[in-house]
């Protein structure tokens, strides 16, 4: 694959506009106009535009800690969904522990967002490494799991907590939704996937 053929876009996901933008201003200087930098406010957004867009990212900055994804959560779905994406991690958690579990599922790096000129060099050194000719091989191709149609922010919480084995009555305890509005959920995800058990849906994501 040429140089003109590389995945040419950075997404950066965060619920915090001022973050976002920050980023952006200072990704530019750094980077010019070397490739295009697109926004996401939450996961739902960030899936929405990979589901047509993910083969032109060769890099997604991910916030920890967005309005529809605590935690990990929202780096192992990505990563099943589409599992050759590179993804670094934009955190204001400062926990080793964090920080070893995010890399140990595939993060191809965690910075802090606290101005620390290390955290900021680094997290610059990774972009550019990533967008290096070849880095990000074919692009974020498809992961075998990717829904027929995007999923809400409702069905994307019900998913992921599906995929962690909890059952419709701990899901409804899990997210405070009545249990029937987590089986209309179910279904909805299991038609979305074509699939007809939770054990086939798990298949897709082993």
């Amino acid at each position: 694959m040429s140089e003109q053929q590389q995945p040419r876009t950075l997404l950066v996901v965060d619920d915090h506009e001022l973050v976002r933008v920050g980023l952006r201003q200072v990704i530019a200087q750094r980077f010019a106009d070397r490739f295009h930098v697109e926004e996401a406010h939450s996961l739902e957004q960030a899936l929405s535009f990979l589901e047509r867009h993910a083969d032109e990212v060769f890099l997604l900055l991910l916030d920890l800690n967005l309005g529809d994804a605590r935690g990990l959560s929202g780096l192992k779905l990505l990563g099943r969904l589409y599992p050759r994406l590179r993804v670094a991690i934009v955190s204001g958690t400062h926990d080793a522990r964090v920080r070893e579990e995010a890399l140990a599922h595939g993060a191809l790096g965690y910075f802090c967002k606290t101005g620390d000129t290390r955290d900021l060099s680094g997290l610059l050194d990774t972009i550019e490494r990533a967008a290096a000719p070849g880095a990000a091989g074919p692009g974020a191709a498809r992961g075998a799991g990717l829904p027929s149609a995007p999923l809400n922010n409702r069905q994307i919480q019900v998913l992921e907590l599906l995929l962690s084995g909890l059952d419709n009555r701990a899901i409804a305890a899990e997210t405070g939704l009545a249990l029937g509005s987590v089986k209309n959920c179910v279904s909805a995800i299991f038609l979305s996937f074509n699939v007809r058990s939770r054990a086939e849906l798990i298949g897709r994501f082993s």
